[in-house]
């Protein structure tokens, strides 16, 4: 007889595995160890996708490369409208709207 597990805590354990894991990307990637740090973000990738858990928003990263954004593999500029975020590893841009910021 297999014994199941509550989905709340699979996804609590998920959660606890994905920040460990982003942790370590970004200290290697200060490190200067671009390998580790893509893979460690490839693993909490996979995590997500097969737990349907979201990775935190204060873990950023590459959707083109799963470089981990630090000040050392991205760039980031202000624009009119717009955040945009540019990865130094890929070259790949992510543009975020900042509308109400500059109404309020």
């Amino acid at each position: 007889m297999s014994r199941r597990i509550d989905r709340n805590a699979v996804a609590e354990i998920a959660l606890i595995r994905i920040d460990k894991l982003m942790t370590m990307s970004s200290q290697k990637a200060k490190e200067g160890d671009m390998g580790y740090a893509k893979l460690y973000v490839q693993m909490a990738r996979r995590i997500s996708m097969r737990t349907k858990t979201k990775i935190p928003k204060e873990h950023r990263y590459c959707k083109n490369c799963c470089a981990p954004s630090t000040p050392l593999t991205s760039r980031v500029r202000l624009n009119a409208h717009r955040v945009t975020i540019q990865c130094t590893e890929c070259g790949h841009m992510k543009r975020i709207p900042y509308l109400k910021e500059q109404r309020g």
